[in-house]
């Protein structure tokens, strides 16, 4: 999808194996900026060099023109086809300092954050060659600017990004969406990362890994307010279940998932972990008082 003269946007569908007979199926989005060279953001699953192959050829342009790959987080749905693109192309890769470790160390990913089918998501590591921080400023091949914006809490160096010339703000994971897998590493942390995003006036249009692009203010807005009311749902939720000593393992998650009428399979390590940092806040303020 030709979003500007020089942004576009790829779809990448897939799916999370649950079990031998429950698959969910999820899609990511790619973004991509064609210039003379082309900058690609986030890869998709392992595989998806295909498609984001076939996208750039059927515009007329060559894949080998790739000269970098930027990635919005660690996770393995963003990361898939990174080391594949660049043992093809030769390009660079970026990312955020704190994501560096899981990006160049899937099994340590994988250890810390069992996310199911986990490699069938990515099968292989791929090194950083530069760092992102807040506020950086990058300008593409094709006078694109691009403002770095570190929103950390869905992982801990996840980044947002300005296009600054087309006013596009894109989110990555950093808006929870409503009803969907509780799915980060820290509760306050995305909490004031979702308030900032909420602050800026920067863009007119929104664009995330898990929706289609909105233009409309309206639009825009709902989505950010129901994440952060989602986050406070969870945040009751966690707070009414994580009390005293746990029977079982995930019996607490299990609990918040049942008082949130959320389905059974987000039962798992990965939504427990990100329910056990709303605790991690509730200690920070107890500290406090």
């Amino acid at each position: 999808m030709k979003l500007t003269d020089k942004v576009h946007l790829l779809k990448v569908d897939f799916e999370i194996i649950l079990g031998p007979e429950l698959r969910l199926p999820r899609f990511v989005n790619v973004l991509m900026i064609f210039g003379d060279m082309i900058t690609v953001i986030d890869t998709g699953i392992k595989g998806s060099e295909g498609k984001i192959f076939a996208y750039i050829e059927d515009y007329g342009r060559k894949y080998s023109k790739i000269a970098s790959i930027i990635l919005s987080h660690s996770h393995p749905d963003h990361i898939g086809s990174a080391a594949k693109i660049k043992e093809l192309t030769g390009c660079e890769v970026l990312a955020h300092r704190d994501e560096v470790g899981w990006i160049e160390d899937i099994e340590t990913q994988n250890c810390d954050r069992p996310v199911p089918g986990f490699f069938n998501l990515v099968d292989r590591p791929v090194k950083v060659d530069r760092f992102l921080s807040d506020g950086q400023i990058l300008k593409t091949d094709g006078d694109v600017t691009l403002k770095i914006i570190h929103s950390p809490g869905h992982s801990k160096g996840s980044l947002n990004i300005l296009f600054v010339e087309d006013e596009i703000l894109f989110t990555a994971d950093s808006i929870p969406l409503k009803n969907d897998i509780p799915n980060y590493d820290d509760y306050s942390s995305l909490v004031k990362s979702l308030g900032r995003i909420g602050e800026n006036n920067d863009y007119n249009m929104l664009l995330t890994s898990w929706t289609p692009p909105l233009t409309d203010a309206v639009e825009m807005r709902n989505l950010i307010s129901e994440g952060r009311d989602y986050m406070s749902r969870l945040d009751e939720a966690v707070k009414k279940s994580y009390i005293g000593k746990e029977s079982e393992p995930l019996s607490f998650c299990r609990s918040a998932v049942r008082l949130l009428g959320l389905p059974p399979f987000h039962v798992n390590p990965v939504v427990d972990r990100a329910f056990r940092s709303h605790l991690k806040s509730q200690i920070i303020t107890d500290d406090i008082n």
